[in-house]
């Protein structure tokens, strides 16, 4: 059953087997704009074939594709997160959003 989008419904799919697993640039699309649309998102491999109800063999692929596009990076300890939370800027950009969001502010200011 199509979903309003147009793309199949994989609900009603086996997870995790060939003919249930979209394109590779479907695969990036959707990898990408989860970590897009998550910043803080960090995930090991097994929990990213999960939340993306693919093999962990082709996720593991993916990631590491993604990694080597710089699009994603992985931590000492083995998650993968989005690479450009690892820039001085963007830290500061997401740190400087949140403390505005708690209602955070420097004495003086």
């Amino acid at each position: 059953m199509p979903l309003r989008s147009g793309s199949p419904d994989r609900r009603r799919h086996e997870r995790g087997t060939a003919t249930s697993e979209p394109s590779r640039t479907h695969l990036t699309s959707m990898i990408v704009g989860t970590f897009r649309e998550m910043p803080g998102l960090s995930l090991h491999a097994n929990q990213a074939a999960r939340l993306f109800g693919l093999q962990q063999s082709t996720c593991a692929v993916v990631l590491d594709d993604l990694v080597a596009q710089g699009k994603l990076r992985r931590t000492p300890d083995g998650q993968f997160v989005r690479a450009e939370l690892d820039s001085p800027r963007m830290a500061a950009a997401m740190y400087s959003a949140g403390r505005h969001e708690h209602g955070i502010t420097r004495r003086g200011h």
